[in-house]
């Protein structure tokens, strides 16, 4: 009853707002403990002077002794310090796809990323494509705080995770997470937490003390067996090279503002290991947000799940499969791979991109223990741009298609910032299909993995609608996508339900 109460995105304006009841509808949902709240609004503990998230262990305190935040920055700038126990540097960042809801939900993404560690405000506002102005509207509407607040605090949380999980050094910690000086680092954590960053080490820490090589952390928590699933798929997909994929874990070389590195993801007692070796600590925040990403690690499943459940006919699916959209670590290269898997098979499309990677990327000079397989640098969109049709040929592309990429490396090669100035779905998928060879199916494919909207929805595919036809949903492209609009906002994951419905051409 709880979710039926309550608006489906950011809970500001919602929980700022003097109908009564709300808070009251908030207050049944912690002490529920009920996970499709995770990350929607955090809890205020006046006893305590802690703040927490809605699913919390620690014993449930009375109702008059609560109050209900919209962030963890709102949290913060009440004087509350983070629970050490639920730990809300973990809560899921979420995600909305329509309004005011997707643009604070893209300026997160970037503020987890750390934009503005260096950026600012108006920079950040202008790469999605608003004013500075009505970005600052939108975070006190549906977080009540503003950018800077949401980045400082999210700043300090990541160093906290730092001080608990690596043996770094107290210094690389502080740029790594962000602060531009360790006076400023100390003053944020005896602000904040009343103490001095060493005291938060218990020494349990057994990470390196300097993370240019084999810097861990972890992740977010997943079932061993949907880390399996996403193996898989990363595994029938991998760019030969670039990317190694076994059993047990993922790796890859990234190239990043601050130099080349790679990275490896595994399963470890229940959650997920992120190794990385980085020549600028500076950049840990843009990779860690990258591969949660990729694992779709902020994916508020149990309100998805929820929201699906309501359609009788997809339900059978839903007993089946997991939750989770794997993204790709690059948008570049998942439009390339998009274009090559035009018309072709998940293995031929494999092959392809093997060879353009052995074909056209620069070879790549590492000192890792996966160096044996990592062995290249994925062409770049400027490389493939400048590259003749003709040459692509070679590698067993039809002319059209060739053509098809070349143009589409042109596009984003003029474009410096394509990658990170997504609009939205309708303004990308225009975009897209203006381009010589690419169609709806490429540009909500491109959308949905490349970048992890959850709306995104290629209803022609092939694998979605022998699902739809077996279950009684559709028999039509047409008739699937109409469907879908019981779907929204979380095509993205229903897409994704009949792909792992049916296995025989998952995309």
């Amino acid at each position: 009853m709880v979710a039926q109460a309550t608006p489906a995105g950011y809970l500001g304006a919602w929980i700022a707002a003097p109908e009564g009841g709300r808070a009251e509808s908030l207050y049944r949902a912690y002490e529920t403990r009920d996970a499709r709240f995770d990350g929607r609004f955090f809890v205020g503990v006046k006893t305590t002077g802690i703040f927490c998230r809605p699913v919390c262990p620690a014993r449930t305190p009375l109702r008059r002794n609560v109050d209900f935040y919209a962030s963890a920055a709102a949290a913060f700038a009440a004087g509350l310090r983070p629970c050490l126990r639920c730990r809300p540097e973990r809560a899921p960042v979420l995600r909305a796809v329509a309004g005011g809801e997707a643009l604070v939900a893209r300026a997160l993404a970037a503020i987890d990323a750390g934009d503005l560690n260096d950026g600012s405000v108006e920079q950040l506002s202008a790469r999605i494509g608003v004013t500075s102005r009505h970005l600052r509207r939108l975070f006190e509407t549906h977080l009540n705080a503003t950018p800077v607040e949401v980045a400082q605090i999210r700043r300090l949380l990541f160093a906290k995770q730092l001080i608990e999980e690596s043996a770094l050094a107290f210094t690389d910690i502080a740029f790594a997470s962000g602060f531009n000086s360790v006076r400023r680092f100390n003053a944020a954590f005896r602000s904040s937490y009343g103490r001095a960053p060493g005291a938060l080490r218990h020494g349990n820490a057994t990470g390196p003390q300097l993370g240019h090589a084999g810097l861990s952390i972890t992740l977010p928590g997943m079932a061993l067996e949907e880390f399996a699933h996403l193996l898989d798929f990363y595994r029938a997909r991998a760019f030969a090279g670039v990317e190694a994929v076994n059993q047990s874990s993922y790796a890859r070389l990234i190239r990043l503002p601050g130099g080349a590195g790679s990275f490896g993801v595994q399963h470890v007692r229940g959650a997920l290991q992120l190794s990385c070796s980085l020549k600028d600590l500076s950049q840990l925040p843009r990779v860690v947000a990258r591969v949660k990403r990729m694992f779709d690690l902020d994916a508020p499943q149990a309100a998805v799940r929820a929201h699906l459940t309501r359609d009788k006919l997809l339900a059978p699916a839903l007993r089946v499969t997991t939750l989770r959209v794997p993204c790709a670590w690059d948008a570049y290269e998942l439009a390339v791979r998009a274009v090559l898997g035009q018309q072709v098979s998940v293995k031929a499309a494999t092959t392809l991109a093997g060879r353009l990677v052995a074909q056209f990327g620069e070879p790549a000079h590492i000192n890792s223990a996966a160096q044996t397989v990592l062995t290249h640098w994925f062409p770049g969109a400027s490389v493939l741009a400048h590259t003749k049709p003709a040459a692509l040929q070679t590698i067993g592309l039809v002319r059209a298609r060739a053509e098809t990429l070349v143009a589409l490396a042109r596009h984003i090669a003029a474009e410096p910032e394509w990658a990170v100035r997504y609009t939205g779905l309708e303004a990308f998928t225009e975009q897209m299909t203006a381009l010589p060879g690419i169609g709806p199916w490429t540009a909500q494919y491109v959308a949905m993995r490349g970048f992890a909207d959850p709306d995104a929805f290629p209803a022609a595919d092939l694998g979605l609608l022998r699902s739809a036809r077996s279950l009684g949903i559709a028999t039509t492209p047409r008739e699937l996508e109409r469907h879908a609009e019981r779907w929204r906002p979380w095509r993205a994951y229903a897409a994704q339900v009949l792909w792992n419905f049916d296995v025989k051409d998952a995309a």
